[in-house]
């Protein structure tokens, strides 16, 4: 008979289930419980060693009758067992009723506590494989070529620019190396990282071939230039009057700043007017602003265009520039290429829009391709038949989606293709050739043969499309009759068209550029007389 201590349990009321009548009766476990007889004597196991320790620490402390000793590990160890076994038993009572006529049990509360938490670990470990698996994989984002990379490539022709010490400082002391190699970070409107800029100036070389300390060179890259050309972009096109507040103007505040220190080269005061106008503009792109207002302007106006494409340039082609002119000399490869105030002509003679296809036959780096795209939204295609301009024009592609993306702008559909411009159908071009609303070719130095052959493309086009071309394809004498009837000079309405001093790479000069407008129309009389229609 079990002996149970009820000073220590009184509110144990499991007893109940084991003693059951006057009798005091014990249920016994289930002789197919294994499992549940081999949980019970674990757990009685350590209740006991518990009990042993607990006896061991109030011995040391107050030494207490060994027979009260001996009641309590008893009683411990009673109550512990009685616990398992009328949980069982209560579950076995429980289920008796459902039992088959076998008399058989079923599984014991704990096993199967064990198995659905089993079965759910299993059960979430496959669903997180399977989410992994369906979860899209992000792509690493473009990233644009930072200026500070372009100077550190060519840091031995570059010189401190900020020379001046701080002027708050008041020993007066010469401006630290910190301060000659000032580094800024420039935020654009977009959510691409800001651009990190080492400030520097570019430097020409004297007679003795080293570079001199003081001239700034003009021609090259000038990080400094950049930067504040691309803050003033910033606060011109993307903020509004009362947004332009938060910068002040050129007569006060950040703004003023800015213009002041660069002029003064107090390093440490431009840093700081810096870092008041990256707080703004992290404000204004958190509060929606600059998302808002480059929607509203949709693709940027001319001299934007021509800032980013600079910014293009000059980290992709800028150092290379001299491989281009490795072509042969009075050859139809001859690189030229058409300047970006031409270019705008182009685009606003030939009424080029977001709906527009654009093809350049001979696009070079492709600039002229990027410049229309990027002022008009339109779908550009360029095809190229040197290796090296060609190369060139698809990492400036690469660096213009970043540098769009950076200022928050569409870039259009741009695609550039190497071959040769007379085999249209083998680079995968000739059907849009035929869907064509507008074509450039820069045929200035080709020969006779390569400009008639050109003409034949021209018999597939679509009515209506405008043909760009330093030369006519037209001779001013050509007349439409029944023997040049089938002739694609006979289809094109010409005009001419005069451009300006630096608009074309090979002179300074101006000259003359002609748009053929495919117009089928002025052949109908002609037809209509050979045929009687």
């Amino acid at each position: 008979m079990t002996t149970i201590d009820s000073s220590s349990k009184k509110d144990d009321r499991s007893h109940l289930l084991v003693e059951k009548d006057q009798n005091k009766q014990t249920v016994a476990l289930p002789p197919k419980k294994v499992m549940a007889s081999k949980l019970a004597a674990a757990a009685a196991a350590a209740a006991a060693a518990a009990a042993a320790a607990a006896a061991a620490a109030a011995s040391s402390s107050q030494r207490q009758p060994s027979q009260n000793q001996a009641l309590t590990t008893s009683s411990t160890i009673t109550s512990t067992t009685t616990k398992i076994t009328s949980s069982y038993s209560s579950t076995s009572n429980n289920t008796s009723s459902k039992s088959g006529p076998s008399g058989q049990l079923p599984r014991s509360e704990s096993t199967m506590t064990k198995r659905r938490l089993s079965s759910s670990v299993v059960d979430n470990t496959r669903e997180k494989k399977v989410a992994r698996e369906k979860a899209p994989q992000s792509k690493p984002g473009k990233s644009i070529t930072h200026s500070d990379r372009v100077v550190q490539a060519e840091i031995s022709q570059y010189r401190p620019y900020f020379t001046e010490p701080d002027s708050d400082n008041p020993n007066g002391a010469a401006p630290t190396h910190k301060e000659k190699n000032l580094r800024v970070i420039l935020e654009y409107p977009g959510s691409i990282e800001p651009e990190n800029f080492l400030l520097l100036k570019p430097v020409i070389k004297n007679a003795a071939g080293k570079y001199d300390e003081e001239e700034e060179d003009q021609d090259e890259y000038n990080p400094i230039t950049d930067l504040m050309r691309t803050a003033e972009f910033i606060y011109d096109c993307y903020l509004t009057p009362e947004e332009q507040k938060l910068l002040g103007n050129q007569s006060h505040g950040i703004m003023r700043n800015l213009t002041k220190y660069r002029n003064r080269r107090n390093g440490a005061g431009f840093a700081q007017a810096i870092k008041e106008f990256n707080k703004v503009m992290r404000q204004l792109k958190a509060d929606g602003v600059l998302a808002k207002n480059a929607k509203d302007m949709c693709h940027p106006n001319y001299d934007l265009a021509c800032h980013i494409l600079f910014q293009v340039y000059s980290r992709t082609v800028a150092r290379q520039a001299d491989a281009l002119n490795n072509y042969q000399a009075f050859s139809n490869n001859v690189y030229g290429e058409i300047n970006p105030i031409l270019v705008k002509d182009f685009i606003t003679k030939t009424g080029v829009n977001s709906r527009s296809v654009f093809m350049d036959l001979g696009c070079g780096i492709g600039n002229v391709v990027l410049q229309v795209a990027a002022q008009t939204g339109c779908e550009a295609y360029g095809i190229e038949i040197m290796e090296t301009p060609c190369k060139f024009a698809k990492r400036q592609l690469k660096e213009y989606a970043a540098r769009m993306k950076a200022w928050r702008l569409p870039t259009g559909k741009i695609h550039f293709r190497h071959g040769d411009f007379l085999d249209v159908a083998a680079n995968d071009l000739y059907s849009t050739l035929k869907r064509s609303d507008v074509l450039l070719v820069n045929n200035y130095a080709f020969d006779a043969a390569t400009n008639q052959a050109l003409a034949q493309l021209f018999l597939d086009l679509k009515e209506g499309t405008k043909i760009i071309s330093l030369k006519s394809f037209v001779p001013k004498h050509h007349k439409i009759n029944q023997r040049t009837l089938n002739m694609p000079e006979s289809i094109l309405r010409v005009e001419e068209f005069e451009y300006y001093s630096e608009a074309v790479s090979w002179t300074n000069n101006g000259g003359q550029y002609y748009i053929g407008t495919v117009d089928r129309s002025r052949l109908a009389p002609y037809f209509e007389e050979m045929y009687g229609r």
